[in-house]
């Protein structure tokens, strides 16, 4: 920061460890989501929050962090050293059908590998969207179908070893399509056995790829058996507070795509992150970066030997130097673990006051140990996976404290935000469109400070908002 303007960046090489300064007249950061706060999530494993949180320290207001998407059609967690999720395509519930065994004393044995789920019969199936949204079934909003997964799974239904999965199956739609192709083709007396086989080509053309990756990472053949999926983090709403030029609080400092929050509201559809990274990148910021970069046509560039870079960087040494320092006994994944249990327990799918109020203070324990027992092996001046780790739990750690506060703040259930005092009769998220319309955009105040909530209240002109019904 150059007299109240961002105008430049400290980075660090990956491969050398060299500090490097990097100055400009402007800062755009389109560094993506925070779903690893979680730990286990489908993004990228290098996904990180380090520089949309770095910006929030230097001032730029942080929105919507709880409103977090949870993908509904994922391969379940199957064990302890996992360290990344697997999206199952949201296209696959156009055709399959979701269920869960009726009978919990079905759930019990196939768990135990006594029952195979294919032999249990029709009705003893419990095809729980299709009963409870009749109108939209299978295919009802992400959000929707994550919480529906997980009340099944939570009343003791689940299936898999982890009791953490419901069944995605393809049976009635490969004979579907069998009967169809069976029928273009005048096989007028084809067998059963035929219309499976034909159906199940209609299959592979369509999801082909898809079955091929679950077959791999589970070893089962989802054409004979139904697929095991269950919900994981996928998508942040919230991010950086920007305006209408993508510009945050800080004159000069940019933010774009996921690292923002300015799209997707309190629940992002399908595919609108592709949206807002072809509107932001194409058809935005190439225009109003333009119009502030005109009014600096006056200013010179900028040294990187200013004061405000000497500043920066010696900051970032020293934290590099303190993480060395610590010598502790821990990993940097056994605090990012604990952080991310914490959070998808009390801040994931469902929350409640009760739960935010232990996660907050679990949190705060999790950073005194961070700082005091955490061990980081190697050196600063080398490739060092384990130094740009710490960098980043450390980062996740205070923003995962950040969203409990702002879920706290939240008493309504809104989008990914669900909090459980705030349903309807029948477990529908109950909104408060008089109290928690806004955008909660919040202001760093310093180490161990209560940071301040600015609210941005939604006005709509147009449109009248209404509560959500996929009955």
């Amino acid at each position: 920061m150059v007299d109240g303007k961002a105008r430049g960046i400290i980075a660090r090489n990956l491969v050398t460890g060299e500090i490097e300064r990097h100055s400009a007249h402007a800062v755009v950061i389109a560094s993506g989501g925070y779903g690893n706060v979680y730990f286990l999530s489908t993004n990228a494993m290098g996904s990180n929050v380090s520089a949309a949180w770095k910006i929030h320290k230097k001032g730029a207001y942080f929105a919507n962090p709880c409103f977090v998407q949870i993908h509904p059609t994922c391969i379940p967690v199957h064990g302890t050293q996992q360290s990344k999720l697997t999206l199952m395509s949201e296209s696959l519930r156009n055709s399959g059908r979701i269920w869960v065994p009726k009978k919990l004393e079905d759930a019990q044995a196939i768990r135990e590998g006594k029952l195979r789920p294919e032999s249990i019969k029709e009705e003893d199936r419990d095809y729980y969207l299709e009963r409870r949204y009749p109108a939209f079934g299978n295919l009802v909003p992400r959000d929707v179908a994550s919480r529906a997964a997980k009340e099944r799974c939570d009343a003791g239904y689940g299936v898999g070893s982890s009791k953490q999965a419901v069944y995605l199956d393809y049976a009635d739609a490969i004979l579907r399509y069998g009967k169809i192709e069976a029928g273009k083709q005048g096989r007028v007396n084809a067998s059963q056995e035929e219309i499976i086989a034909l159906g199940k080509e209609v299959v592979k053309a369509k999801y082909g790829n898809l079955f091929d990756m679950y077959e791999k990472i589970t070893g089962e053949n989802p054409y004979e058996v139904p697929m095991r999926i269950y919900p994981a983090v996928h998508y942040t709403m919230g991010g950086l507070w920007v305006d209408y030029e993508l510009q945050t609080t800080v004159p000069g400092l940019y933010a774009l795509g996921e690292a923002n929050f300015s799209d997707h509201g309190a629940n992002r559809l399908g595919a609108s992150a592709l949206m807002q990274g072809l509107a932001d990148g194409y058809f935005v910021i190439p225009y109003t970066i333009g119009a502030y970069l005109s009014k600096e046509i006056g200013t010179k560039s900028i040294s990187t030997d200013h004061e405000a870079f000497v500043e920066a960087e010696n900051k970032v040494k020293n934290q590099i130097n303190q993480f060395f320092a610590i010598k502790g006994t821990k990993s940097v994944d056994s605090f990012h673990k604990r952080l991310g249990k914490i959070m998808w327990d009390k801040c994931g799918m469902a929350r409640n006051e009760q739960g935010l109020k232990e996660a907050i203070a679990e949190i705060q324990q999790i950073k005194k140990e961070f700082w005091s027992d955490v061990r980081v092996p190697g050196s600063a001046d080398e490739f060092n996976p384990e130094l740009e780790k710490a960098g980043r739990v450390a980062d996740f750690i205070e923003l995962g404290e950040l969203m409990c506060k702002d879920a706290l703040n939240r008493n309504e259930s809104c989008g990914g935000h669900f909090r459980e005092e705030y349903q309807t009769e029948e477990g529908e998220a109950m909104r408060d469109d008089e109290n928690y319309a806004y955008v909660a955009a919040w202001e760093y105040k310093g180490e161990n400070q209560e940071p301040v909530l600015h609210k941005e209240d939604l006005k709509y002109e147009n449109i009248k908002i209404a509560q959500r019904s996929y009955k």
